[in-house]
């Protein structure tokens, strides 16, 4: 198994057939009440079983193919996510965080079906032309970080529910926060000159901070996240022409 496939584990219901919440990906259907925090797969799931289902709470996913696409229609589920219909041959990874580098992508064979539930960073190494080459269909629930001419080769095989951003071509080194960063001077003094930075978390900078030093090294800033600075940081963050689909909070002075 690689080490960014997720395990997958059959619906099991608990005594008196009410479901526990399982985690992770939840293949087919156990009982007629369901809850399943990640995703559920009910791909090759007669219609006539999934109509049997009375509740059903999912946070994510949930997957059905084109026989019992409207077999949910008789039942109001509560799913903080969304709900799509994929071939049986789709692969699925639950994956908060996938690097995709150019021996990577030349390792994998050509024709992928993958639908990933996460973050994929597409590193600008990888020639659009071997992003076509080995995807067929690829679904995204989360984030994409790519290039333009990246994003270009997969028209028409990717489809996203969540959020693109979308990185320059001439894009240097890309800086991605996924949890709780604080800048310090020492800290950016370690990064190179126009460098892109991506937060996806939180990212608190102190008022103390040089503009000067943040102007020359952060050429974009990409926030789909939270960022908390002072006024003046924020206007510079926000010039930087990045993505601005996260909150930028004005950090006031103890």
């Amino acid at each position: 198994m690689s080490e960014h496939e997720q395990v997958t584990q059959e619906a099991e219901p608990e005594q008196g057939g009410r479901e526990r919440g399982q985690r992770g990906i939840v293949k087919g259907v156990a009982g007629k009440h369901l809850s399943v925090n990640g995703v559920l797969d009910l791909r090759g799931v007669p219609a006539e079983q999934v109509a049997q289902i009375e509740t059903l709470h999912v946070r994510g996913v949930v997957l059905l193919d084109e026989a019992n696409r409207g077999a949910l229609a008789g039942i109001a589920p509560e799913i903080n996510g969304t709900v799509m219909v994929a071939d049986p041959d789709m692969r699925i990874l639950v994956q908060p965080n996938l690097d995709l580098t150019k021996a990577m992508v030349e390792a994998m064979p050509a024709g992928q079906k993958l639908m990933l539930i996460g973050t994929i960073y597409i590193s600008p190494d990888v020639p659009p032309a071997l992003l076509a080459e080995k995807f067929a269909d690829l679904r995204l629930v989360g984030i994409i970080i790519a290039s333009e001419s990246a994003q270009g080769a997969l028209f028409g095989k990717l489809e996203i529910v969540g959020i693109s951003i979308t990185l320059a071509a001439d894009t240097g080194v890309v800086i991605r926060s996924i949890g709780d960063t604080e800048w310090t001077e020492e800290y950016l003094s370690r990064l190179e000159d126009g460098a892109t930075y991506v937060n996806v978390g939180r990212t608190e900078i102190p008022i103390s901070l040089s503009e000067e030093l943040i102007a020359r090294k952060i050429r974009a800033y990409h926030n789909v996240g939270q960022t908390v600075a002072a006024k003046s940081i924020l206007a510079l963050l926000k010039s930087r022409g990045g993505t601005d689909m996260g909150s930028f909070e004005v950090l006031e002075e103890e």
